[in-house]
């Protein structure tokens, strides 16, 4: 184990894409589709998903704001709009 690799390069976690949900999430990506997602604590965020990977998805809620990263296991709920 390389001591300067850092806390993502040791956690990170691949995507399996032969499940389901990660290619229904993929497909919304693509698809620019509205979603509202329920979060855990602080109540429905919407948006378009731009990206997921294994501990976030990134959501954009307005043109030229930054990206909202909602920690997937935050996300109780994603639901499409479009």
């Amino acid at each position: 184990q390389n001591p300067m690799q850092s806390f993502f390069e040791k956690h990170s976690i691949a995507l399996d894409t032969s499940q389901p949900s990660i290619r229904h999430l993929q497909d919304l990506i693509r698809h620019r589709t509205p979603v509202a997602i329920q979060v855990v604590g602080i109540g429905e965020l919407e948006g378009t998903l731009h990206w997921q990977d294994g501990s976030y998805l990134a959501l954009s809620q307005a043109e030229g704001r930054p990206l909202t990263l909602i920690n997937r296991s935050a996300a109780s709920t994603i639901r499409a709009l479009g």
